[in-house]
């Protein structure tokens, strides 16, 4: 089982691993001053005065304690939004992996401050956060730099998620009262659009944990979010994309049935270890899809490698100087791989989500997002996906014209294609892979605006 989880964690991170470093200064612990009702002292100690000085951004981070018996912690980054910020709504960003950072998004995706191929940092144009009130969350207990004393607490499936983000959440209010009932979006991207679609399905049916926002919408991109060894076979994409030839594909495309077949059998572990086998890039094993592609990541098409910038923003993030600016401590672990956590959550592969997704379709807005080169969930895969969903206007979606799609009037091209059928969008962002809104940051920024202010693309 151990190979297995090792594959898993691999299969969406791409063989991130762990980081140690330290700092002279401990963790701020917002809980304590929130229980006392020490708010205003918890919002000026909580303030990041490096995003102040390197983009004229408010910026609030620290720890919010969701299980105290356990001592787990939820670390966040808070940015208000530059446009109109009392009444903008509030968007929560959740990272994939899962165990990703949410920092992730902010340097290299849509947040004020971005990171460059050499390390450096500049001031993001096209930044959602110009419109909205953004949570930046590591979550669950475990990613990036949230964590726990006890291995216990450790999230076993996407209820034990929804309850830290939706405690989280409640504390977070009491912190920041004006936001209270704001608009409120749930977003993110890989196993993130799982956990937001969990996290909305649960706002929309929980009424004894209410949480005081009002539900607009869940953005999904290159989500995980059907059945995995039927979305994540991207034996005939690979082939398409002469990634690999017809014999790999037909060597690929083999697997997937037997893997099928044991986890019908409920031989989950076997199925795991198969996939180790077969796809993905973890180190020191080679893999099938490294033996016949010859490449070193399986996010894109696009490229062999993670881009640099990637590289650097992990750098980055694990500074002496950055952690003592956001508020992590001396001794907090930057989480890039926690196998513990994955161990905990690796039955959740297997789980199907759809009748939840079904309930957001018919329930609230909807934007799901696929990537045209994505190697890990093609497009083609999570299309093909949409169409089985039973939702109130499945039949009108499944005859549906698709439109190309430009993000503003005299952009060169087109940028992807949208289909929309009531609350639900769908698009395809052209030229990127699973890494989208890294590959074409400026039309994913266009994508998730334009839902999010409840325009017609």
């Amino acid at each position: 089982m151990n190979a297995a989880i090792v594959w898993l964690f691999a299969f969406i991170n791409a063989g991130f691993q762990v980081v140690h470093s330290s700092i002279n200064s401990g963790p701020l612990y917002l809980t304590p001053l929130i229980n006392k009702g020490e708010c205003k002292k918890a919002r000026n100690e909580s303030l990041v005065q490096l995003f102040k000085d390197k983009v004229n951004a408010t910026a609030h981070s620290g720890y919010i304690t969701v299980n105290r018996t356990a001592g787990s912690n939820l670390f966040f980054l808070y940015f208000k939004a530059q446009e109109h910020p009392e009444t903008a709504p509030l968007v929560l960003w959740l990272q994939g992996g899962p165990g990703h950072s949410s920092l992730f998004g902010q340097f290299l995706q849509n947040g004020p401050l971005a990171i460059d191929a050499r390390g450096s940092t500049y001031k993001r144009n096209h930044t959602i956060q110009r419109h909205v009130n953004i949570i930046y969350l590591d979550a669950p207990v475990g990613a990036g730099y949230s964590f726990t004393k006890n291995e216990s607490a450790y999230a076993r499936n996407l209820h034990d998620v929804v309850i830290q983000v939706k405690a989280f959440l409640k504390q977070f209010l009491q912190l920041f009262p004006r936001l209270k009932r704001r608009d409120f979006y749930v977003a993110g991207e890989s196993y993130g659009a799982r956990f937001a679609a969990a996290v909305a399905h649960n706002l929309l049916k929980d009424r004894k944990m209410k949480v005081l926002l009002n539900l607009r919408g869940t953005i999904g991109g290159v989500g995980f979010l059907g059945p995995i060894l039927d979305t994540a076979d991207s034996s005939k994409f690979l082939y398409e994309a002469s990634m690999v030839t017809a014999q790999g594909r037909d060597i690929f495309s083999q697997r997937f049935q037997q893997m099928k077949r044991l986890l019908k059998q409920g031989n989950v572990t076997e199925a795991l270890q198969l996939l180790l086998g077969t796809i993905l890039t973890f180190s020191p094993t080679q893999t099938l899809f490294q033996n016949l592609t010859l490449y070193d990541n399986h996010a894109s098409a696009l490229y062999t490698k993670r881009p640099p910038e990637m590289m650097q923003y992990f750098v980055y993030a694990n500074k002496t100087d950055f952690r003592k600016a956001i508020h992590v401590g001396q001794s907090t672990e930057f989480q890039r791989a926690n196998y513990v956590l994955l161990k905990s959550l690796s039955l959740d592969f297997f789980t199907d989500i759809s009748r939840s997704i079904e309930l957001l379709l018919n329930k609230t807005r909807v934007l799901f997002y696929t990537a045209q080169m994505d190697t890990v969930f093609p497009s083609s895969n999570l299309l093909a996906y949409f169409k089985t969903l039973n939702w109130t206007y499945a039949s009108a979606y499944q005859t549906a014209d698709r439109v190309p799609w430009k993000p503003y009037n005299d952009y060169y091209g087109n940028a992807g294609y949208i289909k929309q059928v009531q609350n639900f969008t769908e698009a395809v962002i052209l030229g990127a892979g699973h890494y989208a809104s890294v590959d074409k940051p400026i039309e994913a920024y266009y994508l998730m605006k334009q839902f999010i202010e409840g325009k017609r693309y």
